[in-house]
């Protein structure tokens, strides 16, 4: 009998913890919208070129981005995992204006976002 002990046990928490966890709904994961914290002061702020579902649609972005000038855009993952296309290390929110007018000026809509 007292080896049964730990075995009753182990199989009552194997149940109990998984019952638990679905009583209190499925695990929800940010949507990307959650993921971007929008520059609303001087700091580390990065300048996003675009979101995107691969490292391969990612990177014509930031070919593209390259090819007109904008020495630093990288491909990288956001704080979710979402991969981006940006320019971080801007100091001040006059700075990312300017960038991101300049980027308009050459057919890219950027966003200002706080850097992770």
């Amino acid at each position: 009998m007292q080896r049964l002990v730990p075995w009753a046990v182990f199989l009552a928490l194997a149940l109990v913890y998984p019952l638990s966890v679905i009583a209190s709904g499925a695990p929800r994961f940010p949507s990307r919208a959650e993921c971007v914290k929008p520059a609303l002061e001087d700091g580390d702020i990065e300048a996003v070129f675009g979101y995107f579902d691969s490292t391969q649609e990612a990177s014509i972005v930031r070919d593209k981005a390259l090819a007109v000038g904008f020495q630093g855009t990288e491909i990288q993952a956001n704080a979710c995992g979402v991969v981006q296309v940006a320019v971080g290390g801007i100091p001040t929110l006059e700075v990312g204006r300017a960038f991101a007018e300049q980027a308009r000026s050459v057919g890219f809509e950027v966003t200002l976002v706080q850097a992770d």
